[in-house]
């Protein structure tokens, strides 16, 4: 079968190489390994290194004003596929491919105010609803919450859990621990960074952590506390350096569909303390969860300097190469 992928997001900025491009990412490497047997076609508007499987091409598309809805779907009606793999929420104008849609979340349907371009991703989400003719979600909650918006499209939804990032690899190496707690994120409202600034203040009236730093990656806000760190951009290296060492990773937001950096500190060992609304189902045994700012300074205190053992259980349900068998078979 001939497939197409929108790799739009794999041209994203350092400044927000996130969720998304880390989802593209690893997904279309990961076709690349365990599938051999189909033919891929990567769209982008920049160019990009090829270092795929010899079933892989990647056509750069341009101009990149109106790519994924008009550009984009000029190259399928010239040259039909038979899927088209929508990554990043936005199907094409025109195309004969069967479209399996990808939702990365609703968040903007919660908290409309944190999102001055709420319109758009309400009209990309009602379009991916309805002219997918399969959608897949990485979590349960999400499910759920399109089934609210009509349940008629049950049978179209697949839950696929995400793999952990291949350059998270290996799991769990040993490393010293560092008296710090790490924040990873993209700067936005909905994170709710603020949160942990809070709670790490109220953490540092006590001796045990009274030097310790708070590092936010993603963060590009400032502080008058020389403790508080913004980090704006890390590389991936970095990043998983600051993992391995943490004391704890932190996680707060108002909502998340999946939340990678649980399952990418999780991978390097180091536990994370979240409150509730920011861990889906999927990850919520895994991490210790908390209900408000009181319970979750209780929690870092109590779990601070612990480890995560990285069981092959875990290394099994967050696996891509299992994304990426049930993938095919909606193919």
């Amino acid at each position: 079968m001939k497939i197409s992928v929108d790799g739009g997001s794999l041209c994203s900025g350092q400044d927000s190489q996130f969720g998304n491009y880390t989802f593209s990412k690893n997904l279309i490497r990961a076709l690349s390994l365990y599938d051999q047997k189909n033919d891929y076609t990567v769209y982008t508007f920049c160019d990009l290194k090829k270092n795929l499987g010899k079933n892989f091409s990647v056509k750069t598309l341009q101009p990149k004003f109106f790519w994924s809805k008009v550009r984009v779907g000029i190259e399928e009606f010239m040259n039909k596929k038979n899927v088209y793999l929508a990554l990043n929420q936005s199907i094409p104008m025109a195309t004969y491919s069967k479209v399996i849609g990808f939702s990365h979340g609703l968040s903007f349907k919660f908290y409309p105010g944190l999102y001055r371009n709420y319109s758009r991703l309400n009209d990309q989400l009602e379009e991916l609803i309805y002219d997918s003719d399969k959608i897949v979600v990485s979590s349960q909650r999400v499910m759920e919450e399109l089934l609210e918006i009509d349940d008629r499209i049950a049978k179209k939804i697949h839950v696929l859990p995400f793999g952990i990032p291949f350059d998270m690899e290996p799991f769990g190496k040993k490393r010293r621990r560092e008296n710090y707690f790490l924040h990873v994120a993209a700067d936005h409202p909905i994170k709710n960074t603020e949160f942990i600034i809070k709670a790490f203040k109220i953490l540092r009236h006590t001796n045990k952590f009274k030097d310790y730093k708070l590092y936010l990656v993603g963060y590009s806000g400032k502080s008058e506390n020389g403790n508080i760190r913004a980090v704006p951009f890390a590389s991936r290296k970095v990043l998983k350096d600051l993992y391995r060492k943490a004391s704890l990773t932190l996680t707060t937001s108002f909502y998340e569909s999946f939340n990678l950096p649980v399952l990418e500190s999780l991978s390097q060992g180091t536990p994370v303390v979240g409150l509730r609304e920011s861990i889906v189902p999927e990850l919520r045994s895994y991490v210790r969860l908390a209900d408000d700012i009181n319970d979750f300074v209780e929690l870092v205190k109590k779990t601070s300097g612990n480890s995560f053992h990285i069981k092959k259980e875990f290394q099994n349900r967050f696996s891509w190469k299992k994304y990426v068998e049930k993938l095919i078979e909606l193919y």
